[in-house]
């Protein structure tokens, strides 16, 4: 006889079904005391033209790749190694292009290792959901992380300005 789920793994399901909807969809199945967790996660970009979409097509298999990487060392290898499937160059019935990436990836989950579980595959939801809205112009609008000036540079005036007295 089969044991029923304990109300613990309900709770982390409907947890887990919350961050999918971001981005994507789960399926899932009790094999107490695990819960198993199927995700498809959907990264769309938007792009000007099909041929747009072709030249973008290396950049989101490589953001795809990245993300993979992240999910299975956010989660300690728990999760499984995702496929990646990026699709050609679509159209929208409103005339719009995009391109689709779909990440399928599988995992366990117990009541010790659902939190990393969770922060892996809620960062990924998330990332999907920044390229969605903004595409991959976000990388280029994260500011470098700028040096601590040195107590030399402190002094010195830029081009134009005076010096302070």
């Amino acid at each position: 006889m089969r044991s029923q789920p304990s109300p613990k793994l309900q709770a982390l399901l409907k947890d887990f079904q919350q961050i999918a909807s971001m981005s994507g969809y789960l399926n899932h199945s009790f094999d107490p005391p695990q819960l198993r967790l199927f995700f498809t996660l959907y990264g769309r970009v938007m792009v000007a033209s099909p041929e747009q979409g072709l030249a973008l097509t290396p950049q989101l298999q490589a953001w795809c790749e990245a993300l993979a990487i992240r999910l299975r060392e956010g989660s300690s290898a728990t999760i499984m190694q995702p496929q990646i499937q990026v699709s050609a160059p679509q159209t929208m019935p409103d005339g719009r292009d995009y391109l689709v990436a779909t990440l399928t990836f599988n995992t366990k989950v117990t009541d010790t290792s659902y939190l990393r579980i969770r922060t892996a595959i809620l960062a990924a939801y998330q990332d999907a959901v920044k390229m969605r809205e903004v595409g991959f112009e976000m990388e280029a609008a994260v500011p470098a992380v700028e040096e601590a000036p040195t107590a030399g540079n402190e002094s010195v005036p830029a081009p134009g300005e005076d010096r302070p007295s």
